[in-house]
């Protein structure tokens, strides 16, 4: 009977941990992109510069990229509650006091660029604290479901985004954006604070600096800390180095972004250049893919969570690459504008459905096969290794389509996802079985 009403309460608390989160990532995403949408427009109709705008979309990549995997390493260091809690309560100063410094002051280019800056490392540190706390908020069979519904949450509110700060933008300074943008942060925060996280061991002891000797000076401190930080950042990377599955993971994440990313220059420039597509027909087209994402992730959250992630890992990057084969071929055939654009339609949307197959299953894996004192920096170094790899793609392919068809970028990117997929197989299906022969060891020693 007690074993019952444990198992109910587990369940209740997942459930509510599951939805204070889902309301909180939906709120602060909401907010922050609605204000990052607006601060492009600001900087645009202001200058009239795609560099001065390049440059607002480098201030919100370039912090997650350098910082992920020190971020990752504080996870691992520090409270993880404390570290979300303090992430969200962070943006939302910042916010306020940019809205303070541009009421005093007035609007100027820097203290937009550096709001987004600020925006951008205290989001790598909630990103990476939410991925490593997720075994710590839900039980081990509703992992799939949580993510399912932070994709929900992540992809609902940069679809709203631009819908309602294009309406609001008519009446409302960018000031007003900071302010609404720093309200939605201080409703996280405090859906945050009544997360409640799961007791576990104490496992950084030995992390934490002893303060038996007494108080150093701070460039002791100063240097203890650092070495500390160089000293987690290598044990990061030797227990990824250690597990085979976390090796082939890395580089399946690390080469198919690489290839991925080729979609988000040639669809555009195709769209506009090759078809001649309207700017509401491109929209269109980009709102298949973001259907297709929540599609799958509306799927996922309901469909039972699989007993083996490899499977439908696997088979999403084969039906990805064959996908991408098949934007190349209307556009090889030199079909008219018009049957292009329909035949892109289905083909977007089942794109944004495998990108969904391929990540949540990916995320559900991490979650279970890393261990507790690891998660962050391995969380750390999978986003860290993703984002890195994005703007080298974006800047190659964007000096290929210069000389190349994009129907054969496309090309080319479809057979290296399935080559990567080939190459990729063995691997990760051999070291996954010999994990879970590991685990069921561990779990009949222990039983014995």
């Amino acid at each position: 009977m007690s074993q019952i009403t444990s198992a109910a309460h587990d369940k209740a608390a997942t459930n509510r941990n599951i939805f204070l989160f889902f309301s909180s990532k939906l709120v602060s995403v909401l907010g922050s992109s609605m204000y990052t949408f607006v601060a492009g427009l600001f900087i645009l109709n202001e200058t009239g510069s795609g560099s001065s705008f390049a440059v607002t979309l480098l201030c919100g990549l370039l912090p997650g990229i350098l910082l992920s995997p020190f971020a990752g390493v504080l996870a691992d260091r520090v409270n993880r509650r404390r570290l979300l809690i303090g992430s969200d309560l962070a943006s939302a100063l910042i916010m306020s006091l940019a809205f303070l410094f541009v009421s005093l002051e007035g609007m100027s280019l820097w203290t937009i660029y550096l709001s987004l800056i600020l925006l951008s490392i205290c989001s790598t540190f909630y990103s990476i604290s939410v991925s490593s706390s997720m075994m710590m908020l839900v039980d081990s069979g509703s992992v799939q479901r949580a993510g399912s519904l932070n994709q929900i949450a992540g992809s609902a509110g940069h679809l709203l985004a631009p819908i309602l700060a294009g309406l609001l933008y008519a009446f409302l300074p960018l000031q007003d954006f900071m302010l609404l943008n720093a309200a939605g942060f201080i409703v996280s925060t405090v859906m945050g604070c009544m997360l409640r996280y799961k007791p576990i061991p104490r496992l950084h002891a030995a992390l934490e600096p002893a303060e038996a000797a007494g108080p150093q000076p701070l460039r002791e401190r100063l240097g203890t800390a650092v070495n500390g930080v160089r000293t987690n950042l290598k044990e990061g990377f030797a227990y990824v180095i250690r597990r085979p599955v976390l090796r082939s993971l890395m580089g399946i994440v690390f080469w198919i972004n690489f290839f991925v990313v080729a979609l988000n220059v040639v669809l555009p420039y195709v769209a506009v250049q090759t078809l001649g597509l309207s700017s509401k027909q491109y929209g269109v087209l980009e709102a298949m893919l973001a259907a297709g994402v929540l599609l799958m992730s509306l799927l996922l959250a309901i469909l039972p969570q699989s007993k083996s992630p490899v499977k439908p890992i696997l088979g999403g990057l084969s039906a990805l690459g064959v996908l991408f084969l098949a934007l190349a071929v209307p556009l090889l055939l030199h079909f008219t504008p018009k049957a292009t654009f329909l035949l892109f339609l289905p083909l977007l949307v089942l794109i944004g459905v495998m990108i969904m197959v391929i990540n949540i299953p990916i995320q559900v894996y991490l979650q279970q096969t890393t261990g507790e004192e690891y998660r962050g920096r391995v969380f750390g170094l999978v986003e860290g290794i993703a984002g890195s790899i994005a703007p080298l793609g974006m800047l190659l392919y964007g000096v290929l389509l210069d000389r190349i068809p994009g129907s054969f970028i496309l090309l080319v990117s479809g057979a290296a996802i399935l080559a990567v997929t080939l190459a990729g197989q063995r691997g990760l299906v051999r070291s996954s079985a010999a994990d879970q022969q590991a685990a069921q060891g561990k779990t009949e020693q222990a039983g014995a």
